[in-house]
């Protein structure tokens, strides 16, 4: 929980956990850099009506495309940023906290995005199981197996 009082940016003074803390620092930790990562804009964690110390953002070019690495409490992510070449100079027209917080509700988007997907593939397959529906076939000529999911159609009619 945040108690810093006004608006602070990872790496300035006046960060506070509690509110009877010391101001003090909250460190900085950008995510890594690759090889041919060119470093576009760096924008540490902050507060400002909400609390966002834990995440910090990176644009950078790779060949022609932009990836946003993020850095939080799991460690570092990366991720393409789709039209790149639009969405560049609207980045650099911003200033640092709006472009933080546009970073910031991208990644939210692209978070909550996998979470559901995750979440539905899950229950599709759980629900698949519980009705036995889940069915394997060796491939000929082939060490492997086929496995895939028969329709509930098709699950009832043999039944």
């Amino acid at each position: 929980m945040c108690c810093c009082g006004k608006p602070t940016i990872n790496g300035e003074i006046g960060y506070k956990w509690q509110p009877n803390d010391m101001p003090g620092t909250y460190p900085l930790y950008p995510p890594t850099l690759q090889d041919g990562d060119t470093l576009l804009f760096d924008e540490p964690g902050r507060c400002g009506g909400q609390d966002s110390h834990s995440y910090h953002y990176r644009v950078v070019k790779v060949c022609s495309s932009l990836e946003l690495l993020v850095h939080h409490g799991g460690g570092d992510e990366r991720m393409r940023i789709a039209c790149g070449k639009a969405i560049e100079p609207a980045l650099a027209a911003m200033d640092s906290t709006a472009r933080y917080w546009v970073l910031n509700a991208i990644y939210q988007a692209h978070d909550n995005g996998k979470r559901y997907g995750r979440e539905s593939t899950t229950d599709y397959w759980q629900k698949a199981a519980a009705e036995k529906r889940i069915k394997t076939r060796k491939v000929r000529g082939s060490h492997c197996v086929k496995v895939f999911v028969e329709s509930p159609a098709l699950a009832a009619v043999k039944e």
